[in-house]
């Protein structure tokens, strides 16, 4: 089912793009990228790595998760670009950081709890 929960994610992202806060969504992205990279590998490995959930030798249905497995290079280099161009701080864009992760949160929750 739709749920606020599960909206306020992508809603937040769509707020700030139409807001022009590229510095904010920029951090954003270098904060939350590694961390959702770490889980994706975890979570690749371990469903390759135990045959009785059938991925062992299967690259095509976790090619998703096997994708953003991968560190993206030059990431935070990249968002600190961004971040210059709109002469934006660490302070300017802690708000916008944290509310998408707790967003983010509430996002996964509610895929969780739709079950």
């Amino acid at each position: 089912p739709v749920t606020a929960r599960g909206q306020g994610y992508p809603s937040y992202w769509a707020r700030l793009a139409l807001a022009n806060k590229r510095g904010a969504a920029a951090a954003a992205v270098a904060v939350n990228f590694p961390a959702w990279g770490n889980m994706c590998s975890e979570l690749s490995e371990a469903l390759h790595s135990q045959p009785e959930y059938g991925y062992n030798d299967d690259k095509a249905s976790l090619a998703f998760i096997d994708f953003f497995a991968s560190p993206i290079e030059k990431l935070n280099e990249m968002a600190a670009t961004v971040m210059m161009k709109e002469n934006v701080s660490y302070q300017d864009v802690v708000t916008e950081v944290r509310l998408l992760q707790e967003y983010e949160i509430l996002f996964w929750d509610s895929i969780f709890d739709a079950k």
